[in-house]
């Protein structure tokens, strides 16, 4: 190696305290369960009627 090169290797992953696992392969289940054509329609109906 170069005196001038550093190399860094991040090891870290999140882990649920309560379960012990994490979402990878999973994914993140959402709070309002709609299929992903309608999910950005559905989020600004959500988003208006909140803030109305």
């Amino acid at each position: 190696m170069h005196p001038h090169l550093e190399l860094s290797v991040p090891k870290g992953r999140a882990v649920n305290p309560v379960s012990g696992t994490n979402w990878e392969g999973t994914g993140v289940r959402p709070d309002v369960p709609c299929d992903a054509e309608t999910a950005l329609d559905r989020a600004l109906s959500l988003a208006a009627a909140r803030l109305a």
